[in-house]
């Protein structure tokens, strides 16, 4: 339909043309919305028939649902035969006004597609970004979302989260804890000797402890859980053991370890010590004179 130049009636009028193109282009973009998050969802499903998953799939949705609706917008233009240069052009200092206003959008768009294409977080990442800890939920173009460890829901810019230190605490398979253990300076060296083995046994009979390869599928890169002497503290000879678990196994390989070496160290004679103060005084105490009633 060419634009009308005159107004002949209803149906031929500007009006009547504008509107027309204004529903259809309101529906396009309503369209787009709902058949981009249909799509998404068919490539879900198609991932899981395949036997796989996506690795991001809330991500993935918004981006199918991001190119769905720009290319609806590209349509609604090209209906209205709107011609978008020399509108940028005409501008002026209006688009330098405009641009500054933008700025942090922007910046949080552009670093928000560098996070999404680099990989630098991604969907069930166990993260720390500028001392928020948590889940990633989602990456989208201009917040990534956490969900903190004690169900909080945070939403970080991009451009935070591009220019910050990222700390992602399961990169790998498995991930190792570093637990200091005290023991007391009345053992004999005969048995300060066997504390070492003690605990090393404790780690090889613990189920929990991860014994396996650091890097999954790779035989070569099978993790070592081991003992090392930290020193003489104020109260305490000071040993760590140092041993790897899988993130489902996280807390409970923790408490299983500690009630492990309890029970070791109570069937040996092995106390854990506390704190304390020695306090030696030289010389006589001058009571002084007894007070009258």
């Amino acid at each position: 339909m060419a634009t009308p130049t005159v107004s002949n009636g209803f149906e031929n009028s500007i009006f009547f043309y504008y509107l027309v193109r204004i529903i259809i282009g309101i529906a396009a973009l309503v369209i787009a919305y709902y058949l981009g998050d249909f799509v998404a969802k068919l490539i879900n499903k198609a991932a899981h028939v395949t036997g796989k998953s996506l690795r991001a799939p809330n991500t993935t949705r918004t981006l199918v649902k991001s190119l769905f609706v720009f290319a609806a917008i590209m349509v609604i233009i090209g209906e209205f035969n709107i011609n978008l240069w020399p509108l940028l052009t005409s501008l002026g200092v209006a688009g330098i006004i405009i641009g500054l206003a933008l700025q942090t959008p922007l910046s949080n768009f552009f670093s928000g597609l560098m996070v999404i294409i680099t990989d630098a977080v991604n969907e069930g990442d166990a993260v720390d970004i500028n001392g928020m800890s948590g889940t990633v939920r989602e990456v989208k173009f201009n917040h990534t979302i956490i969900d903190t460890w004690d169900g909080k829901r945070i939403h970080i810019p991009n451009s935070a989260v591009w220019s910050s230190n990222v700390t992602k605490y399961w990169p790998e398979l498995s991930r190792r804890i570093d637990m200091p253990i005290g023991v007391p300076y009345s053992l004999s060296p005969e048995k300060m000797e066997i504390i070492p083995k003690l605990l090393k046994k404790v780690m090889d009979e613990e189920s929990l402890v991860y014994k396996g390869p650091l890097v999954e599928n790779n035989p070569s890169s099978i993790v070592s859980n081991y003992v090392t002497f930290d020193g003489f503290g104020s109260s305490s000879v000071n040993f760590s053991i140092h041993f790897w678990v899988l993130k489902k196994d996280y807390f409970d390989a923790q408490t299983a370890i500690g009630i492990d070496i309890f029970r070791e160290f109570t069937k040996n004679g092995v106390s854990i010590p506390y704190n304390q103060l020695d306090v030696h005084v030289d010389g006589k105490i001058k009571l002084g004179d007894r007070l009258n009633d």
